[in-house]
């Protein structure tokens, strides 16, 4: 294997941990389809709120650079712009979905958008330093 897939399957097990298991999330399920719920937080909350509201916009997109990255540079299929999108839209829905029925965590629209954004941004990283 190479280092790559070993630090790709790092990063997977890492997500997981981060998203499945070390967030205690709610006694019951729930789900927020509102695509700008935290922008309209942020804007309305306190400023020491307001942080808290950027940062996780900012590390839901940060989380899944990596995957816009890696996924190309390991597998040759993935540097077509629409299957590294479809990876990124299907692993934060499963991400998503798994936190919904675990209630470890919220059903979000919007995290899907920033993750599927941070695998977005992962991919242009690849093509200007990699794909050459």
């Amino acid at each position: 294997m190479t280092k790559l897939k070993i630090i790709f399957w790092i990063y997977v097990a890492l997500v997981l941990c981060v998203t499945l298991l070390f967030f205690r999330g709610t006694p019951f399920a729930q789900f927020e389809l509102n695509p700008i719920a935290s922008y309209q937080r942020a804007i309305h909350a306190p400023a020491h709120l307001a942080r808290l509201e950027v940062l996780s916009i900012a590390l839901n997109i940060a989380m899944f650079i990596p995957l816009g990255f890696l996924a190309p540079a390991i597998w040759r299929k993935f540097s077509k712009f629409y299957l590294l999108l479809i990876l990124c839209i299907s692993a934060t829905l499963f991400i998503e979905t798994a936190q919904f029925i675990t209630s470890r965590g919220v059903f979000s629209l919007e995290d899907i958008l920033h993750n599927t954004l941070g695998g977005i941004f992962g991919f242009i990283i690849f093509k200007k330093t990699l794909d050459k």
